[in-house]
């Protein structure tokens, strides 16, 4: 189930594309959670249709960031 709190976050990764360090202190003041939660709670989403049917621009930057995240743990940071 899709919460507020979701919507949110998808509405705001949408609007913030670019990881910066004024995204990160938006993310702990206004998402009211740490990058880490987030960028997990956003790769959680991207798995899922009916964000992906509504936030199709942020899914495919969320996975993309999470497989260039897999890749850089299977063969080290040069990936």
């Amino acid at each position: 189930m899709i919460t507020h709190q979701d919507i949110r976050l998808l509405e705001f990764e949408e609007r913030n594309p670019q990881h910066t360090p004024a995204k990160v202190d938006a993310i702990r003041n206004r998402i009211g959670m740490s990058p880490s939660r987030y960028y997990e709670r956003l790769e959680w989403l991207a798995r899922r249709r009916e964000v992906a049917d509504g936030y199709p621009r942020v899914v495919a930057r969320a996975r993309r960031r999470a497989e260039l995240r897999r890749d850089r743990e299977r063969f080290g940071r040069a990936a």
